[in-house]
């Protein structure tokens, strides 16, 4: 990628929203957002996109980390889903292979397990079967001791065997941003910090929405023929501040992760096991030196700009997870950070949260308004390809405007940074090239490629000519100096949590959270994106406040005067 996407360029894309007249405006910078804008941008339409914070400050950045098919499902009867998302893993793995990377998962059986080792054998054979590569592999079942030799320190009692399949673990902030800069480079004009505010009506119908820049406070028209609502969990309340729709069409589940080091937990393999207190499957992820423990599903009616980790929240984890690994002895005290997101599903209200369909929908109202709610992260693609094959008709009969490649594209085209064939050789001769020529270690090398793919030779340039660029921001995390000046200038890194939340992951592996680095990276972001001290120190409150809400299971106050994100 040549092509800058930094706050510069969000000055200039803010003048163009307010000047220019768009075929598509997308309403929402998580990723099913900005999959819309890359297929439609990639279709040859004029597409804006506007975020009211930073892209995937929402649900996409607070997954599980995983694309995959959905294994689980299976047994809710889910055939068709987990077809879907397995097509779509094999995709994702080709469109962006240094992001989404093959895992192999255990399911161990016990006696009291709510299904036998026959039962894992044929529901793993479905899943083969289902699954359009097998490149990564196929499951196996394995007995107790080759289960104990494989996964040591799991709970052996009652052991009786455990089933082996594959799936992918993904960067999930990584895969959404990627995505904005690929639609960036088809003609996307995108804004962070940019709030629609108000519906602008045309001739009866919705011609555009009222646009607040967050950053500025300037107020200033987007005018589009079609809106798409993709706001997640957000969707409901958008709709009714805009159209004045009351109508509830999403019900939210909160979901809970908690982080631990692999130290703490030495797992090598993702580990489904069914939760002691209802029975719902849960999971343990190896994710770089750490394991990502979760997740929890309970509905929520809450603020959704604030969503609180609770006491009970990191109790229902930790009881199961040291039920089936008591040697870990699992407490407050072994874990570095948690994360709360929420599941914008279509309602269900019969179900339980759990239990409530991941499939997505698609729905006009009103006219030319068109939203998009429920799915996951390993169907993104295909449900915008969906909802712009139903935009691109309507532009055309309403409008009399053509894509100029009417079929979608995004399945043929890798991600900025993934057009690697074969992944394996490319990260070799790129660890051995970066640790000759750069005074990096193995393990900020291996970063550098994970998170970069192709990009690397952009990314290492501005460690060069950044000030102790190859230094470390923290000494136990691969993060370096130049990563803060490439993400500025090439990922619209405007704001101090931008860089410590989602940029890099500081916030999440840094038992800190950050907080001993923060006013360093405030003090640099405060020269290149001249913040007067006011704006730097309130940068850092919202930041600390963000720590806080992570943190108020363990008993720690918000503050009166904490800024929401």
């Amino acid at each position: 990628m040549t092509s800058r996407f930094s706050y510069q360029t969000r000055a200039e894309n803010i003048e163009r929203l307010g000047q220019e007249h768009f075929d598509i405006l997308v309403i929402g910078g998580g990723i099913t957002g900005a999959g819309i804008a890359r297929d439609a941008s990639m279709r040859g339409f004029k597409t804006a996109l506007i975020e009211k914070t930073d892209y995937g400050a929402g649900t996409s950045s607070k997954s599980s980390k995983l694309v995959h098919g959905g294994f689980r499902y299976l047994k809710s009867g889910h055939v068709g889903l987990v077809r879907q998302s397995l097509w779509e893993r094999k995709m994702l793995m080709q469109l962006a292979p240094h992001l989404v990377i093959p895992q192999r998962c255990l399911i161990p059986v016990y006696r009291n397990s709510p299904y036998s080792p026959l039962q894992i054998r044929v529901g793993l054979a479905l899943y083969d079967m289902l699954s359009v590569t097998r490149s990564i592999g196929s499951h196996r079942m394995l007995s107790r001791d080759s289960m104990l030799q494989i996964q040591p320190g799991l709970r052996e009692t009652d052991l009786r065997a455990a089933g082996e399949y594959h799936d992918c673990t993904a960067d999930d902030y990584r895969l959404l941003i990627t995505t904005i800069q690929s639609a960036a480079e088809y003609g996307l004009v995108a804004a962070n910090y940019t709030e629609a505010k108000k519906m602008q009506m045309q001739n009866g119908r919705a011609g555009g929405v009222f646009t607040l820049d967050r950053l500025s406070g300037k107020y200033f028209p987007v005018q589009s023929r079609i809106i798409v609502n993709a706001a997640g969990p957000w969707s409901d309340d958008l709709r009714r501040e805009l159209f004045d729709y009351g109508e509830r069409r999403l019900r939210l589940t909160k979901g809970v992760h908690i982080i631990v080091s692999r130290d703490t937990l030495p797992l090598h393999r993702i580990v489904m096991v069914t939760s002691i207190r209802d029975g719902r499957p849960l999971l343990s992820i190896p994710w770089k030196s750490f394991v990502i423990i979760g997740t929890t599903d309970t509905d929520y009616t809450g603020d959704p700009d604030n969503i609180l980790t609770e006491r009970d929240d990191v109790d229902y984890l930790l009881e199961t997870f040291n039920y089936y690994f008591p040697k870990a002895n699992l407490n407050d005290d072994k874990i570095i950070s948690t994360f709360a997101g929420l599941r914008p599903l279509i309602s269900e209200e019969k179900k339980k949260a759990s239990e409530v369909s991941r499939e997505y929908d698609i729905y006009e109202e009103p006219d030319n308004v068109f939203t998009i709610i429920g799915g996951k992260l390993t169907t993104y693609r295909i449900m915008a390809k969906e909802l712009v094959d139903t935009v691109t008709k309507r532009l055309a009969k309403n409008f009399n405007r053509r894509a100029k490649h009417p079929k979608c594209r995004t399945h043929r085209i890798p991600l900025f940074g993934g057009d690697i064939s074969r992944y394996d050789t490319f990260a070799g001769e790129w660890l051995q090239k970066i640790i000759t020529n750069h005074p990096v270690d193995n393990e900020t090398a291996k970063h550098l490629i994970e998170t970069y793919g192709t990009l690397v030779p952009v990314v290492l340039a501005a460690c060069s000519d950044a000030e102790n660029g190859f230094e470390r921001i923290h000494p136990s995390l691969p993060y370096l100096w130049g990563e803060l000046d490439h993400t500025i200038n090439y990922e619209m890194t405007v704001g101090l949590d931008d860089f410590l939340i989602r940029r890099t992951h500081l916030f999440s592996l840094d038992p800190d959270q950050g907080l001993s680095v923060s006013e360093s990276i405030a003090d640099r972001m405060a020269g290149k994106l001249n913040w007067t001290p006011e704006e730097k120190q309130a940068q850092i409150d919202r930041y600390h406040h963000k720590t806080n809400v992570t943190r108020y299971y363990r008993g720690s106050s918000l503050g009166e005067n904490a800024l929401h994100r």
